[in-house]
């Protein structure tokens, strides 16, 4: 008897991971309305905890298109990607710039979208303030998250932020008409980080934190950013440090397949046990097959 029950239980996880697999296939873009703006999303559609994907400062749910579907055929699960305001193909309110406003719009959106509950979060470079945000304001929410080269309010301080908020007074001139979104990316660069400074990350959930080998060209700036994400790490004892060997800032772009697996990896221990090796098998078939590069 007891040996049927976990043979049905069996089929009943295969039934439901390949369900999940297959509803992959249904890939939805949209704009939703948050009272005043719209955001465009771009989701695939699964089973299981959804896995919100925050793109860096002035990038759109594009800069993601050569992973998802890796990700989502290795998951099964929902992906979600977006513009934020004023990129893409979001439309833009000048009265709603801002992380604050920024989340507070996501918020609102998801709460439509009917992805308000647990999910993961994946982040890369400014876009890590936005998920850091997030986090914080739903610290039960979240079970989890990949951060790629994020910024961090440790490196984004002192003389190095007053100096880049120069730079970035300079450039935002230009856009100020033709692409509001970065004009206001740039005006805000300081309130921005100022605002996230004593809004860290919660030490409830696991993360997996990647830091580029080489993310600049100044010997100076990336040593102060290598240790700012080793400080990042420390504070916690479920946080994993990886450093990406030969990567830039844009590891997701140089090594698709180590940000692939970590993803894969967070996301399986959400899972029960037999699902958890069922994706987790997936994910091996997949590094073999992405590591497999002719000799040269």
């Amino acid at each position: 008897m007891k040996n049927t029950l976990k043979l049905i239980s069996l089929i009943l996880t295969l039934v439901q991971l390949s369900g999940a697999t297959r509803a992959n296939a249904q890939i939805i873009d949209t704009l939703v309305d948050v009272s005043d703006y719209k955001l465009h999303f771009h989701i695939i559609k699964g089973r299981g905890i959804p896995i919100l994907f925050e793109a860096g400062g002035g990038e759109t749910a594009a800069v993601w298109k050569n992973i998802l579907p890796d990700i989502a055929r290795i998951t099964g699960t929902t992906l979600i990607s977006y513009d934020r305001t004023g990129f893409g193909s979001s439309t833009f309110n000048s009265q709603r710039h801002g992380i604050l406003n920024g989340i507070i719009g996501l918020e609102t959106a998801l709460h439509k979208l009917g992805y308000d509950q647990t999910m993961l979060l994946v982040a890369h470079s400014q876009g890590g303030i936005y998920a850091q945000l997030y986090a914080y304001r739903h610290p039960q929410q979240i079970k989890g998250a990949v951060l790629i080269d994020i910024s961090s309010s440790c490196w984004f301080a002192g003389k190095r932020l007053v100096a880049l908020q120069h730079e970035s007074d300079l450039e935002k001139q230009k856009h100020k008409v033709t692409k509001p979104g970065l004009y206001y990316l740039f005006d805000g660069l300081t309130a921005n980080f100022d605002y996230i400074r004593n809004k860290p990350f919660p030490t409830s959930f696991p993360i997996i934190d990647f830091v580029a080998e080489r993310p600049f060209t100044d010997s100076m700036d990336v040593l102060d950013w290598h240790t700012c994400h080793a400080a990042f790490v420390k504070q916690s004892p479920n946080r994993m440090a990886i450093m990406a060997r030969g990567c830039g800032h844009y590891i997701y772009k140089d090594n698709p397949p180590l940000v692939v697996s970590a993803i894969a990896k967070m996301y399986a221990q959400t899972l029960t046990p037999q699902l958890r090796v069922l994706v987790m098998d997936k994910a091996h078939s997949y590094m073999m097959n992405a590591l497999n590069k002719p000799i040269k």
